[in-house]
């Protein structure tokens, strides 16, 4: 009995199981079949999504605390690829009728929108955004249009080994370890050095993969009408149209793998714009406005350099970014810092994104908050700058550069300076102040500067040509972009003397040794002169060491740096030679980074040597063979025989190391034994003799050159305020430093940059005082004597007048050739002609070379199906190569042209008519004089005279000293200052003193 009704038990169970999985079984198909397209739409109308709150970048403030780049919030347009692709009632997607609504809302409303589709239209022609960059690269650059990735490459490396940065044994160098080399000395040729591929064509190649388009070499136009079949676009829409929408359609697929996250597409949105988008809700699911701080410089172009730009990350640098195993995480398309401490200290300016989990309806509106999780700001970095002095400076700067390039007065409490001789080049310029102690940075400008704004929300293309230089052919020319005061190097001039005077004086030279200047030294039928005798025929006289600093007397140096009295009279009772002058310059660092490369872009001078001095003229040489003999010889040419011709080249070269140069004659002999053409052979000897060998080796004139600063030195204003430093201080070399704390977002650490400081192993230091003797008279007895005279403080300078040799290239270099052709003494016509001719020549060239190129590339075993097909199909298609039609490109042929036409004629007889650089004006100054605290260096290219660089080290001593004399009362308001602008969250934490974390 009990048994049975256990079975019942058991059977009524198992019925009630069955019909209740029966009913849930009939509900799940009603559901899923007669009642999908409600149950859908309810689904749909309460969507799940987690956003992501972008978190603000850390501040960046000056040494007392005062803001110079901080974080704004703005409205901006998000576009979400799940809400743009829902479906209509025709189950077709809407994604083109949104992405068309949207942007032709914006530019109804005349709004800026991010634009990174690559396929752009003129005219009627569609070109690769990616074509462009490159093109313009080379531009940039002065790179020849017709040079491949490697090439190029290669171009740069040669051109950095003329102007002495590289050694011919840097060259030899692995790609990947001599593409450092050019990064350390802020070079960043955008080239793939392992697959020798410019970084756009890469991307080129990924973005048309990214879509599965296969055909090799499609061209721009094709691929636009292929997206457009794939996105199924309306066929009945323009063109234009269609952009419109592949904008939005190729913005959301760039995302990758993270397609789900929302995508700005506008930024800093109007009131007018937002009502509109909100307004137009349920016609644009997945359009949203949204909140997002963004970088804001309220200083605009104070400090510029120093602080640097932001910028949306490079492709290039995607996986550096994005598969770090370490650190703070990345999006694709994240905005990094491209330049300046925003690029140095990233990892600690940026923040930890936060991230909200919303419930939203049906068209993209949030209904309900779930979950936050909060943003971390980045880290506050503190700079050893001085944003009042920083002020000064660039305000001194520009005031005197405009005042000398107009011949116009510049106004100042300390006393106005008059230029009665205009300096019309004058337009750019340079100026560094640190302390001399320490090596922190109070104050650097370059002029021109730009507006890091800007390039905050994405730099349009108007405003970034405007930062371009005006004459793209003179490397010279004024460039926003460029700090003059850590990338441009220079010939110091007369301010690199006092490095000469304590080699000489360390070595034993009696600073009161003197000569009797006569002004100039003839040698080797060149004369070697002091300014005054180029001016006026006169000389300095008597002249001890303290004269020949106060008066820059160039005959003096000449003197000490050779060990001879070329004059008549005692030799110095110090024996010194250039290797000696060399050595003094690497001790006062001349030769090495000041340690700015570390936090900002820079680049360092090299302190020339004998032997670089020869592998630049074999490295000049080479250039110029490769450049003119590639069809020079008559058995063999550069193309159908490489090996052989760069063999002959090569034993060209080797003449510059002969001991004995050899002369016209003897060149002329060698090259008819190599088979130079005939009509050759005295052009070629001309060029090699005269041209190159003449100045492969040292020479008493390279020392003379040396000892004033002249030849092959080059440097930085960076470089020469440390060495001014190393002067002021008595002999202790500082690394310098911009950055002077930084404070995490939490205010639970402070970290204090450091500078290191070593002492420079001179015989005696003590010597220095003697330079410094010789300073202190220029600024009391000389040139400086009027500009200083209001000056209450004691201060110690030197001025220098830089020759820059060469002249200054024509923007339009075809149209200078042309208006001149009757002095060039050939036909116009058959001069353009023949250039037509030979840049149709070389084009056959490079096909045959490129057809050369893709048949060896297809011998080899490792190449895959596909490659093989894209290059079979280039044979097939015929090799043609087009060089660009561009002016650098048609002049350079036409010169050539002429030169082949008046085998006499010389570069430098088709340049006369154009303007010659005029000298640059150099100047340091310390002060107080018998302790300083301040150095300043100043630099303007083409200044025409020392004393005008002179001007804004005043202003700028004179403001810091100033600001010395309150310094108690002065320093307390700007450290309240900084402090009312920080977050008040910080009175949480008492236990850091943030003033008494400042360096000392």
């Amino acid at each position: 009995m009990e048994e049975n009704k256990k079975v019942d038990r058991l059977l009524i169970l198992k019925n009630i199981i069955i019909v209740a999985f029966v009913v849930i079984l009939l509900k799940v198909v009603y559901m899923t079949t007669f009642k999908h397209e409600h149950y859908n739409e309810l689904a749909e109308n309460k969507t799940y999504k987690e956003l992501p709150v972008k978190a603000p970048r850390g501040e960046i403030r000056d040494r007392y605390g005062r803001l110079l780049a901080g974080n704004k919030n703005l409205f901006t347009i998000q576009v979400s690829a799940d809400g743009i692709n829902k479906k209509n009632s025709d189950n077709k997607s809407i994604a083109n009728e949104i992405s068309l609504k949207l942007i032709n809302l914006l530019e109804d409303n005349k709004e800026t929108y991010i634009d990174e589709f690559p396929i752009y239209s003129v005219k009627g022609k569609y070109f690769y955004t990616f074509d462009k960059k490159i093109r313009d690269f080379k531009k940039e650059e002065n790179i020849p249009l017709d040079l491949n990735a490697k090439e190029s490459f290669y171009f740069i490396v040669d051109r950095l080994i003329n102007e002495g940065v590289l050694t011919e044994e840097d060259r030899k160098l692995e790609p990947a370890k001599l593409q450092k080399k050019l990064n350390e000395n802020a070079e960043y040729p955008p080239i793939l050095v392992s697959k020798w591929m410019f970084t756009e064509e890469k991307n080129k190649k990924d973005w048309l993969e990214g879509y599965k388009i296969e055909t090799p070499n499609i061209n721009a136009k094709n691929a636009f009408k292929e997206l457009r079949t794939k996105y199924e676009i309306d066929k009945s829409l323009s063109d234009e149209n269609a952009r419109k929408i592949l904008i939005v359609r190729d913005l959301i697929k760039s995302q990758g793998y993270t397609q789900y996250k929302p995508v700005t597409i506008a930024r800093d949105i109007s009131e007018e714009t937002i009502s509109q988008i909100e307004e137009s809700a349920m016609e644009l699911p997945g359009v949203a406005v949204a909140v997002e701080p963004v970088r804001d410089y309220p200083e605009k172009t104070l400090a510029a350099h120093t602080i640097g730009h932001m910028g949306k990350m490079q492709s290039s640098e995607e996986s550096k970014y994005l598969q770090r195993e370490e650190g703070k995480k990345y999006s694709k398309g994240d905005t990094v810092g491209m330049s300046g401490i925003e690029k140095s200290l990233e990892e600690e300016l940026k923040g930890v994104d936060g991230y909200k989990r919303v419930q939203v309806d049906a068209s993209g509106r949030i209904t309900k908050e779930l979950e936050v999780s909060e943003p971390k700001s980045g880290d506050t970095v503190y700079l050893s700058m001085d944003k009042d002095l920083q002020t000064v400076a660039e305000d001194a700067l520009k005031r005197t550069i405009d005042a000398a390039r107009t011949g116009g007065t510049f106004q100042s409490k300390f006393g106005n300076k008059s230029f009665s001789k205009p300096a019309p080049n004058a337009k750019s310029g340079a100026v560094m102040a640190i302390d001399v102690k320490t090596g922190d940075v109070l104050a650097m400008a370059s002029y021109p500067n730009y507006d890091p704004n800007k390039f905050s929300n994405g730099i349009s293309y108007e405003d970034f040509q405007a930062l371009q230089p005006e004459n793209k052919n003179d490397v010279l020319a004024p460039n926003p972009q460029v700090n003059l005061a850590t990338q441009a190097l220079f010939q110091p001039g007369s301010i690199f003397k006092m490095t000469t005077a304590m080699a000489a004086l360390d070595n034993g030279l009696d600073p009161n040794y003197a000569i009797n200047d006569t002004g100039v030294i003839n040698l080797g039928g060149r004369p070697f002169a002091d300014l005054i005798w180029h001016k006026s025929r006169t000389n300095h006289g008597y002249t001890n060491l303290y004269k020949a600093i106060q008066e820059s007397c160039n005959i003096y140096f000449y003197t000490i740096a050779s060990g001879k009295n070329w004059i008549g009279g005692k030799d110095p009772n110090a024996k010194i030679g250039p290797n000696d002058i060399l050595e003094y310059a690497r001790l006062f660092g001349l030769d090495s980074y000041t340690g700015l490369n570390k936090e900002i872009d820079e680049r360092k001078g090299k302190v020339p040597s004998i032997e670089a001095k020869l592998e630049s003229a074999k490295s000049l040489l080479r250039t110029f063979l490769n450049k003119e003999m590639a069809n020079a010889f008559t058995d063999i040419t550069k193309i159908k025989d490489e090996a052989k011709y760069e063999e002959r080249i090569e034993e060209i070269v080797k003449w510059a190391e002969e001991d004995k140069a050899i002369g016209r004659v003897e060149a002329m002999e060698r090259l008819a034994k190599m088979n130079v053409k005939e009509d050759k052979v005295e052009y070629f000897a001309d060029k090699i003799v005269f041209d190159h060998l003449k100045f492969s080796k040292w020479s008493t004139a390279d020392t003379f050159n040396l000892a004033i600063g002249q030849g092959e030195n080059q440097y930085t204003p960076a470089q020469m305020a440390r060495y001014a430093a190393a002067i002021a201080n008595g002999g202790d070399l500082v690394e310098l430093s911009v950055v002077d704390r930084v404070i995490s977002s939490d205010y639970a650490s402070v970290d204090i940059d450091e500078n290191t400081k070593e002492k420079i192993p001179f015989n005696d230091s003590e010597k220095l005082k003697e330079i410094v003797e010789g300073m202190k008279r220029v600024i009391t007895e000389s040139s400086a004597k009027s500009l200083f005279a209001n000056f209450p403080v004691s201060v110690a300078g030197k001025t220098g007048t830089a020759e820059k040799s060469g002249k200054i290239p024509n923007e339009e270099e075809y149209e200078y050739l042309k208006n001149n052709m009757q002095s060039f003494g050939v036909s116009g016509p058959e001069a353009i002609k023949l250039s037509e001719k030979m840049k149709k020549d070389r084009e056959k060239e490079l096909s045959e070379q490129r057809e050369k190129e893709i048949k060896e590339e297809l011998k080899s075993k490792d190449i895959d199906d596909k490659k093989k097909k894209q290059l079979e199909d280039e044979l097939k298609e015929g090799v043609k190569v087009k060089l660009e039609n561009t002016d650098k490109m048609n002049s350079a042929y036409l010169r050539k042209a002429i030169k082949e036409l008046n085998s006499k004629i010389t570069d430098e007889k088709i340049d006369a008519y154009k303007q010659s650089y005029q000298p640059f004006a150099w100047s340091v100054g310390f002060a107080p004089a018998d302790d300083p605290e301040i150095a300043v260096v100043a630099m303007i290219p083409q200044g025409e005279t020392g004393s005008t660089a002179m001007v804004p080290i005043r202003e700028i001593i004179g403001s810091y000293l100033g600001l010395n004399e309150k310094k108690s009362d002065s320093q307390i308001d700007k450290v309240n200052e900084g402090k009312d602008e920080e977050s008040n969250n910080k009175s949480k934490n008492e236990d850091i003193n943030f003033v008494s974390q400042m360096k000392k």
